[in-house]
């Protein structure tokens, strides 16, 4: 080959080589401009990548996968396209159920891509799916235009990877802003704009540190009877350990702990804590509530509140989340809706981009109840696919500050879970529990905008869990609507 033979080989390489990162990110402005906006091809990849260690904790995790289904009723929408990505394959009735909620399921399912990778590892969607050429073709192949974008449930380098290879931007946080939702950087970013935090220590790589850090804590705060311990980067309440004062004994091992997962040890925890980091802060006992608000920040860096949530938390100290009740409580929702503001706009600033969400504690004082920021989740969570099922199912409007969902026929609230767990389930199909709500008079009904939905149908055979959310016109209905089903589910049939 000559040398102008070379040279357009070598020009011919260039221009076939994937773009950077951050290239790729250039492009997120044009193909998204708010809130998961109407058109073009989300590419929704619900992979929870966290430590596999922390992962194998949660019963049915394979199927936490499906909880983003929710999003297939974007394909009203004509001009919208959803490639959907699992590890395993989606059982037919669970796709049925979801696109029924539309007007036109046929012509929605033309619009739909299913892919999965045919195993579950354990590590991580994301992580087998940037090592798998094959299917990350098949994505790239049912990506046909230009406009995808791709939704991670949260974001590491794995799906940094896999934005590059497909040349579709993530709509979320860059892998190198991550570090501001952990633990430590949560209270930090509280304190730059001045919302308030409980006293804690952050920043602590060994369990030494941590025994230093609860000693000073107990003389800084003599009224504080207990400390919680938690991973920077743990989440759902599972890298969390309580540690009562024993201030007598030095060695870190001798204090009396509750660890809020099973099979959890001081030996074990020292491990994750040299990894990661870890703070140490005050244990709230008999608080309140535990809210939450879920915010988006668009490309342009416009920040948008989304919705709030109680938290329903359970385990060792109630530190272990279970599900939510929609909306917050309002005897503090403004205050921490304008928390969240002032968070979202330090996020922007910094360059966030994408979904995310601040925890909150509420401690009741005698001049009323005051939220302390708990911690920043730089990702989707919990309250994700209840708020946009229940929006969705319903066509309702939105509006935060609001004492529920702006339904045309009134506003409506509900009540969510993941964790309903019934041993009578297991052995039964999506199709037979889909059949037998319906069958109870509980489904959700389009013509009073009242009833339960169902998610995580993928685990009932295997495991007996699923999901559901409960929507009426009040708490007290939504709450009487859920305690139905759950005896529906105990009943043998």
């Amino acid at each position: 080959m000559g040398p102008r033979g070379r040279a357009a080989s070598k020009l011919a390489s260039v221009l076939t080589q994937p773009l950077s990162f951050d290239a790729v990110q250039t492009t997120l402005s044009d193909r998204v401009s708010s809130h998961l906006s109407p058109g073009g091809t989300t590419i929704v990849l619900p992979s929870l990548s966290f430590p596999t260690d922390e992962l194998a904790k949660i019963t049915a995790i394979e199927r936490y996968e499906e909880r983003l289904l929710h999003l297939l009723l974007r394909l009203r929408h004509h001009d919208t396209r959803i490639v959907y990505i699992t590890s395993l394959p989606i059982h037919p009735a669970v796709i049925e159920y979801y696109l029924g909620f539309l007007p036109d399921p046929a012509t929605a399912r033309d619009r739909l891509a299913l892919i999965h990778l045919g195993h579950f590892s354990g590590r991580g969607l994301a992580a087998d799916l940037a090592d798998d050429h094959e299917t990350l073709a098949r994505v790239r192949a049912a990506v046909r235009d230009d406009s995808a974008v791709i939704l991670p449930f949260n974001v590491t380098d794995a799906e940094r990877r896999i934005a590059v290879e497909l040349g579709a931007p993530l709509f979320a946080v860059r892998p190198d802003l991550v570090e501001l939702g952990s633990k430590t950087g949560s209270r930090r970013i509280a304190a730059a704009v001045d919302v308030p935090v409980l006293p804690g220590v952050e920043d602590l790589w060994s369990t030494e540190a941590i025994s230093t850090a609860v000693d000073s804590l107990r003389l800084r705060h003599p009224d504080i009877d207990a400390v919680v311990v938690k991973l920077n980067n743990g989440f759902s309440g599972q890298g969390n350990a309580m540690v009562a004062w024993n201030s007598e004994h030095a060695d870190l091992a001798d204090r009396r702990t509750v660890f809020c997962a099973e099979d959890e040890s001081w030996g074990s925890f020292a491990g994750k804590i040299a990894r990661e980091g870890a703070i140490v802060e005050q244990l709230v006992t008999g608080r309140s509530a535990s809210p939450s608000v879920q915010a988006w920040i668009a490309p342009a860096g416009e920040l948008q509140i989304v919705s709030t949530h109680d938290q329903l938390l359970g385990g060792p100290g109630d530190q272990v989340y279970l599900g939510c009740r929609y909306p917050a409580d309002p005897a503090y929702r403004h205050q921490i809706i304008a928390y969240t503001q002032a968070v979202g706009g330090h996020l922007a600033e910094a360059g966030v981009t994408g979904p995310f969400a601040v925890d909150y504690i509420v401690v009741d004082r005698a001049d009323g109840p005051q939220a302390h920021l708990s911690e920043i989740n730089l990702r989707l969570g919990g309250t994700t696919h209840p708020f946009g099922m229940a929006r969705m199912v319903m066509g309702a409007r939105f509006d935060p500050a609001a004492d529920g969902l702006a339904s045309p026929l009134g506003p409506r609230v509900y009540v969510a879970s993941d964790n309903i767990k019934q041993p009578g389930l297991i052995g039964r199909s999506p199709a037979e529990l889909i059949d037998r709500v319906r069958a109870t008079g509980l489904a959700f009904d389009p013509a009073t905008h009242t009833g339960v939905t169902l998610h995580m149908l993928g685990a009932v055979g295997q495991y007996g869990k699923l999901g559901a959310v409960a929507i009426a016109a009040s708490h007290d209905e939504a709450g009487d609507l859920y305690q139905a089903l759950l005896t529906s589910l105990r009943t043998d049939r």
